[in-house]
């Protein structure tokens, strides 16, 4: 077992030290590169939780890309200064968009607290397979993607859900087996 543990070590050893210094520099810019995407989007999450799930981050050879949307101007350049001010950033290429249609956190959080309260009712119905029942939501409206066994589940699942509050409308995308 010991000789075992020292062949492969020094196979590792021989592995790293067989890099070429541009095979070394481009793993340590990977790191560098994840660590910065990293470091925007947890200082992206400061200004705003919502704006988190909105915006997307790629960092590549240390340039961050940002895509995505922003509720306000004033988002969007305080989403920018953030991704700028993250240590080793070379540039940063602004691709966001302005909507002010664009969810904010309260509203992110009412749609994930109805998603859940939705998944709760279904799991608490006695023949109703939740895991088969895709639940997402939206502004009151309630989305229902999967598959169940026959029209007696399926008139269930759409009752249990219109019971709900804060469920104004579903739409109902479920298949029957």
């Amino acid at each position: 077992m010991r000789a075992w543990i020292v062949s492969v070590a020094i196979a590792l050893l021989s592995a790293l030290t067989s890099c070429t210094a541009s095979q070394q520099q481009e793993a340590k810019t990977g790191v560098d590169d994840a660590w910065i995407a990293t470091q925007v989007r947890t200082k992206i999450a400061t200004i705003d939780a919502a704006t988190v799930s909105l915006v997307s981050v790629q960092v590549r050879d240390r340039v961050v890309t940002l895509g995505g949307q922003v509720p306000s101007a004033q988002e969007h350049a305080r989403v920018v200064e953030a991704a700028r001010s993250v240590s080793g950033v070379k540039s940063v290429d602004d691709n966001l968009r302005v909507n002010p249609k664009a969810p904010t956190g309260k509203e992110i959080a009412g749609d994930l607290a109805l998603q859940a309260r939705v998944k709760a009712a279904l799991a608490s119905q006695t023949g109703v397979n939740a895991f088969a029942v895709k639940v997402s939501a939206h502004a009151g409206i309630v989305a229902l993607d999967g598959s169940v066994p026959n029209k007696t589940v399926h008139d269930l699942v759409l009752e249990t859900v219109r019971g709900v509050p804060g469920v104004r409308s579903i739409v109902d995308h479920i298949r029957q087996r």
